[in-house]
Parts: structure tokens; sequence; C-alpha cells
């Protein structure tokens, strides 16, 4: 498996959005009929609290089967929430956390599709 690290980076309390594009061996956009996708932030790897849950059923993945695209959404509510100072002092200009993004076929089988770094940069204007 290639290596398929992508950080993301999101302004907290504007709206998120990104499509990424599934592609077969030969670049050929890849047809995602009856796949489903779920995608999970949390503060660390090894964090027993999820940040935030994005799926295809809750509607923040939408996928577009014969273009091979999976677009993330999140609003501008939702990412304004994401960081919370646990020790209520001035927010830092960026909070990192970690995700990975899987494709779930028709018979369960789970496909880690990205992963990496979510870079938060702080909102000023509230």
């Amino acid at each position: 498996m290639e290596d398929n690290r992508y950080n993301i980076t999101m302004w907290q309390g504007s709206t998120f959005n990104l499509v990424i594009t599934v592609q077969d061996a030969d670049g050929n956009a890849q047809n995602l009929t009856s796949y489903s996708a779920r995608m999970q932030i949390r503060p660390s790897y090894d964090s027993g609290i999820v940040t935030e849950s994005l799926t295809t059923a809750n509607g923040e993945i939408t996928i577009t089967a014969a273009n091979g695209n999976v677009a993330l959404a999140l609003s501008a509510t939702r990412t304004a929430n994401i960081y919370v100072d646990p020790l209520g002092s001035t927010k830092p200009p960026k909070t990192t956390y970690v995700y990975d993004l899987e494709l779930i076929d028709n018979a369960n089988t789970v496909t880690k599709l990205l992963y990496g770094d979510v870079i938060v940069l702080a909102e000023v204007t509230r």
C-alpha cells in the first residue's frame, strides 16, 4: 500500500470542504458504487475521545460513485467547536489532531483511504 498520508488544515469557525478523487492503479476514477465512508478526528491516535465523526450516514461525507469522489463537509458551527481549551486560557494559534478516512464496500471490507494530521487554526472573529 502506498503512503496515503495527507494533512488537513481547517479554520475554526469556518465551513470546511474537501473533495478526494479515488483512483485505480491506472489513474482512472474508481467506481465507488455501494461504498460508504467514515472519518474520525481525535486528539491523538491512542485517545478514546472522538473530537468529530463524519460519515456517509450523517451526511458529512458524500460519495459520487461514478466519479470516484469522496466529499467531506463540516459546517462553520461544527468547526467552531473542534478546539475547546481545557484550561480556559487563550487559544493557541493552532492545534493538531489526527484522523483517518475509511471506505467500506458492500462486503464490509474496510480500506484506509487517507490518514494524517488535522491542523485547526484558531478563530479570531466570533
